[in-house]
């Protein structure tokens, strides 16, 4: 590993008048927000808090009960699109037991504002579910759902999809999204799932205004869903984009003012590596950002870049592994914030003067916790896509999400507070510019 901890430390110095200069945040009260001791370096002044408010809000007994990926995107309106890998869909008892629940590869669900202010209770979040039974408790699959987006080369009939069977080969799981021409643009990873490997990448466009193609059936779904042709309408799915095997687009930065949009992604070593569109445009031709092995200058070039290429074409400095960066602009900055690789708990943050890198000044961010805030077992097995959400920041601070999984998949089902695993955990990080005080 890569990170250590001298690097950490020799900056302590730097940082004594931290706490002066960062005080601590105001913190409302109906935030309910929970301080994480000691989560930062003790002489920055980075304050770390639980989301107990989001927290409860993703505690699910109903339909949607847990997800990874958890993925988010700002709309137009105020309303907030999410995203989410491998979910479970039925019902969860009072010791949060999940049973009979079923495993769509992808789905999705979009959180209201109003007035331009984003909802924050149960009535607030909408899962656009295409359910297999939610009107009848006695029969099977009682808020059972399918897969939002199947990939074409799912492997089963269309009679076992509509009884509410669940592709296991290949699937897609969500990459990133962006609004484009008052179009929604996300970005969906073709993944051979037992084997954790991409094979490529499809671009599907979702209708904002309201439009409805002529001739458009709208099923019979729940009066509380918003119809689909009047709000999130899929208009198309290109299956054939980019023949992506390192999921460019896991992460998005359009925040720039040379007209690309920035596409990250990580090699299977945990090397951060990035490509553009020409324009803002997820459709536009895509570039990659190149590292030559002769004289060491990064290029960008048309040809999608072979695997030994795309390993040496880091855009961190010194070589640090990373896991989802996220890059965003704050001022004159880039920043980049990463989880350390082998599913650490630690968080990682970087800047540049440009999209592309290269990003340095390394410093440790925040710790995460060890365990989990749930009845029963609380270790977990695994942390990992810890994910940036600035849709939900109040006072400019960075928003994380995190997915944990237990030791055995099965371990999700039929223990007491199983259904707590594999959903998202919120957390706030205040006067995260303090580890640059110096």
């Amino acid at each position: 590993m890569l990170f250590s901890c001298t690097f950490i430390s020799c900056n302590d110095s730097n940082d004594t008048n931290a706490v002066k200069q960062w005080p601590m945040p105001d913190i409302k009260v109906e935030w309910n927000l929970e301080l994480i001791p000691n989560a930062g370096r003790p002489a920055s002044g980075v304050q770390v808090y639980k989301d107990l408010k989001y927290n409860k809000l993703f505690t699910r007994s109903r339909g949607w009960n847990g997800g990874d990926g958890v993925l988010s995107v700002g709309l137009p309106n105020g309303d907030v699109l999410w995203t989410f890998n491998d979910s479970f869909y039925g019902l969860v008892g009072k010791d949060r037991t999940r049973g009979q629940n079923n495993f769509p590869r992808n789905s999705i669900m979009v959180q209201k504002a109003h007035n331009g202010v984003l909802g924050e209770t149960d009535n607030d979040l909408v899962w656009l579910a295409d359910y297999v039974n939610w009107t009848d408790s006695t029969k099977e699959r009682y808020f059972q759902c399918r897969t939002h987006l199947r990939h074409p080369e799912g492997e089963k009939t269309p009679e076992e999809i509509e009884r509410g069977d669940i592709d296991q080969g290949l699937v897609y799981w969500s990459g990133d999204g962006t609004v484009y021409n008052n179009k929604l643009q996300m970005l969906w990873v073709g993944t051979v799932s037992n084997e954790l490997r991409s094979v490529g990448t499809a671009l599907a466009t979702y209708s904002l205004d309201g439009n409805m193609p002529k001739g458009y059936y709208l099923p019979d779904i729940p009066d509380y869903l918003p119809k689909q042709g009047n709000y999130l309408y899929m208009e198309s799915v290109n299956h054939d984009l980019n023949q992506n095997a390192v999921s460019y687009g896991s992460t998005l930065c359009e925040d720039t003012d040379d007209g690309h949009t920035y596409l990250y992604g990580c090699t299977n070593i945990y090397t951060v590596v990035v490509a553009r569109t020409l324009s803002h445009d997820l459709s536009s031709h895509w570039q990659y950002y190149v590292k030559d092995s002769q004289t060491g200058q990064y290029a960008w070039q048309d040809e999608y870049p072979a695997d030994a290429a795309r390993n040496q074409s880091g855009i961190v400095q010194g070589g640090f592994l990373c896991n989802m960066p996220w890059v965003f602009r704050d001022g004159d900055y880039y920043y980049m914030v990463a989880q350390g690789p082998y599913f650490s708990t630690d968080m990682y943050i970087y800047r540049s003067k440009t999209p592309y890198g290269p990003f340095k000044d390394q410093r440790f961010l925040f710790s995460l916790p060890k365990t989990i805030d749930k009845i029963g077992d609380q270790q977990y097995y695994q942390l990992y896509m810890v994910n940036l959400h600035p849709e939900l920041s109040r006072e400019g601070e960075l928003v994380f999400t995190t997915n944990t999984s237990c030791q055995d998949f099965w371990d999700n089902f039929n223990k007491p507070g199983s259904a707590d695993y594999y959903r998202p955990f919120f957390y706030r990080v205040f006067n995260w510019k303090s580890v640059y005080s110096e």
